[in-house]
């Protein structure tokens, strides 16, 4: 297993170098407000069933990520060609704070696309826009998976992506949303400090049984899609130092997170930043910033052809 070609391994190596980017060009927004478990507790929102996550066994994991490489089944393979053939190409928040909202919309997308129906493209400001009353304001992934689950994200034709005009807000709009729903309730995971392991080994196992991972990290201020499990361990001789020569066990270590709970196991992430942010709008992230802070994941999509 090999990361693909220009993709960015963001860990607790090089975090720092990440934390903000600027794409072609334009400095991109974060947006991320951290989720207050105190206020916002598991199980707080309606839309939400009580769902028993099987966790997949660590020592299955290794041959369970070269199985999925190997038949080209992960979520990253199922993108690059759920577009009819082509890639399902990555939202684009722009400069505003609307992370949370892309991170569950392109969730929808994405799970559509496993489920074998046709893309739509969705719009993630619709989301936003109606959450905010139209302010440019944070939230959490919990936020959006909630409002898309009991009203559904519309697409872009209705509500064309980074429009915040008060006309797109309309009944037209919302018959379209009703079409893409997020169905039967969705999984909230757990974040408690003390539960950091287990909200990774929960997150590894969806990705490995083909569930999108709404990711909220808050070293990054981030929430983004969580696609595939990586395992970094295979990587040995591919890992390069800052110098570009091969990374000596130290820095290996280091990179992928080996001595973390994560075991240098890593997750692939789609960004929000346009297809323009590390290979198409994918990267990596191992160690310590692979752990989610607040994570959700739909269960199930509404089926509908528009």
């Amino acid at each position: 297993m090999m990361l693909r070609p220009n993709e960015l391994l963001i860990g607790d190596h090089n975090y720092a170098e990440h934390v903000v980017s600027v794409v072609d060009g334009e400095q991109k927004a974060r947006g991320l407000v951290p989720r207050d478990f105190k206020l916002h507790p598991q199980g707080c929102y309606g839309s939400v069933q009580a769902v028993d996550i099987p966790l997949i066994p660590r020592g299955e994991w290794s041959e369970r990520i070269k199985d999925k490489v190997a038949q080209q089944s992960q979520l990253s393979d199922i993108r690059l060609v759920g577009n009819n053939g082509q890639i399902i190409p990555s939202l684009d928040q722009g400069n505003k704070g609307y992370c949370w909202a892309h991170s569950t919309t392109q969730g929808v997308i994405i799970a559509r696309a496993v489920s074998n129906q046709p893309y739509v493209p969705l719009s993630a400001y619709a989301v936003a826009c109606v959450l905010k009353n139209f302010r440019d304001e944070g939230g959490w992934g919990a936020l959006s998976c909630d409002f898309i689950s009991t009203r559904g994200v519309p697409s872009q034709e209705k509500w064309p992506q980074q429009s915040m005009s008060r006309s797109n807000d309309n009944p037209d709009t919302w018959a379209n949303a009703a079409l893409h729903k997020i169905q039967e309730g969705w999984v909230d995971l757990g974040s408690s400090v003390y539960e950091r392991n287990l909200s990774f080994d929960q997150t590894i196992s969806l990705l490995l049984s083909d569930v999108p991972v709404v990711i909220d990290l808050n070293w990054w201020g981030h929430s983004i899609l969580g696609l595939d499990a990586v395992d970094g361990l295979s990587m040995r001789k591919q890992t390069r130092a800052r110098s570009g020569k091969r990374a000596t066990l130290q820095e290996f270590e280091l990179a992928w997170g080996v001595n973390e709970v994560t075991g240098g196991y890593g997750v692939r992430i789609l960004n929000s930043w346009s297809d323009a942010w590390s290979d198409r709008g994918m990267g990596t992230l191992s160690g310590s910033k692979a752990i989610p802070d607040g994570a959700v994941a739909p269960r199930a999509i509404t089926a509908a052809a528009a």
